[in-house]
């Protein structure tokens, strides 16, 4: 009897390209076992070379952290990690661009001035000399600056206030990490005065006179420079676009007041 060739059939993950030329896999289309990801991931990379595509992206959920070494046999490379599990990335055309994942910290202080013309400062629980700053901290993952800063002042101070204006902001290198910060210094106005701190992160806060604040010496450089550039300068305003965004939706733009 004659031998007929068997044919194949090629196991593809799912996947959409993006505008950038590149083939981002379905983490739900990967099998539940490593022997059957190697076939599926190979077949799938043999079928994305032929159409001539750029980069794939490969995100590998925890539950599957044991089909790293699979993809790092065909190739890919890690680009980033995060709590829910590890990216990776293959080149399909040498010297093909990859985004770079996120470079920057960002941070937000607020400058809150009362009507007796105090300013709000606080004491960090974990600082070992006298040293006070504004309050403030990081932003959460899709927050806006003027949202986190409100926030981030009520949480320590127990102080509400509303969000002004964007009016200065420090950006260095060599950060956590070795990352990036910028720290926007925003101007707010206070619409309480009664101070309950979050012990958890601070050891004081208090309404200080503002040309006390200014002139003590004790007040970092930095510190004062910031808040008298806040406190002498108009700043930039949140705007509304016609068809750009609202305060609600991802863009937020920052310009001189109308």
């Amino acid at each position: 009897m004659g031998h007929f060739p068997v044919k194949l059939t090629m196991a593809l993950l799912n996947y959409e390209v993006n505008p950038f030329g590149g083939a981002v896999l379905d983490e739900n289309s990967l099998p539940a076992h490593k022997s059957d990801f190697q076939k599926a991931l190979s077949d799938t990379l043999t079928d994305l070379r032929s159409q001539n595509l750029q980069l794939v992206w490969l995100f590998l959920p925890l539950g599957k952290s044991g089909f790293v070494e699979t993809a790092v046999a065909l190739g890919f490379t890690y680009h980033h990690a995060d709590k829910n599990g590890l990216q990776l990335t293959l080149q399909l055309i040498p010297g093909a661009f990859i985004p770079g994942y996120a470079t920057h910290y960002l941070g937000a202080g607020g400058v809150l001035i009362d009507e007796e013309n105090r300013i709000l400062v606080i004491q960090e629980k974990y600082h070992t000399k006298r040293h006070y700053k504004l309050p403030g901290g990081a932003l959460d993952p899709g927050e806006h600056i003027a949202d986190a800063v409100v926030r981030e002042v009520l949480e320590e101070t127990g102080i509400r206030s509303e969000f002004i204006s964007l009016n200065c902001f420090r950006h260095f290198h060599g950060y956590r990490y070795g990352l990036s910060d910028i720290y926007f210094v925003c101007r707010l106005k206070p619409l309480s005065t009664e101070i309950t701190i979050d012990t958890s992160e601070i050891s004081e806060a208090l309404w200080m006179p503002l040309e006390e604040y200014l002139n003590h010496p004790d007040t970092h450089p930095f510190n004062r420079k910031i808040v008298s550039t806040t406190v002498n300068t108009v700043g930039l305003a949140i705007n509304q676009i016609e068809d750009y965004g609202t305060a609600e939706s991802h863009e937020m733009f920052f310009a001189p007041g109308d």
